[in-house]
């Protein structure tokens, strides 16, 4: 069925790369997640790392869906920050060995490019500007 010239069934955002780059994240996770051992510290870390990975996505797919560019772009910085905490998870699983750092590098590399897909989509939005707050680089093991 046809509405308007478009399909009833789906939306635009399935077919922003943003959305499907972030849908491909979330089913590789998934997929690591199900092969991970079947002890505590891997089930809450495993945990932790699907709902973090999966709300990308979903905020895209959200953020489309509602009436106001301001909306859409705080449901942006949304998955946004849940595209870094996501890194923070995957960088958790090579550390404790849950998953080889070849693995794990392949998934962040997934990661950093939704994430840098996501802040272009947020830029183009507000003709470039951003109000992140930089830390300057420390070192926190010698602190």
């Amino acid at each position: 069925m046809q509405v308007n010239g478009k399909s009833a069934i789906g939306s635009d955002f399935r077919r922003s790369v943003l959305w499907q780059k972030a849908q491909e994240l979330a089913t590789n996770l998934a997929t690591t997640i199900r092969d991970l051992p079947r002890d505590r510290a891997a089930d809450v870390i495993g945990n932790q790392l699907l709902r973090s990975g999966t709300s990308i996505a979903a905020n895209i797919a959200e953020g489309y869906g509602r009436y106001s560019q301001a909306a859409y772009r705080n449901h942006l910085s949304i998955a946004r920050g849940s595209a870094f905490e996501t890194e923070s998870w995957l960088g958790l699983l090579i550390r404790t060995g849950y998953v080889s750092s070849e693995a794990g590098e392949k998934l962040i590399g997934l990661c950093t490019e939704a994430q840098k897909l996501i802040t272009a989509r947020m830029k183009s939005l507000d003709g470039g500007k951003t109000y992140a707050v930089r830390e300057d680089a420390v070192d926190y093991e010698t602190q």
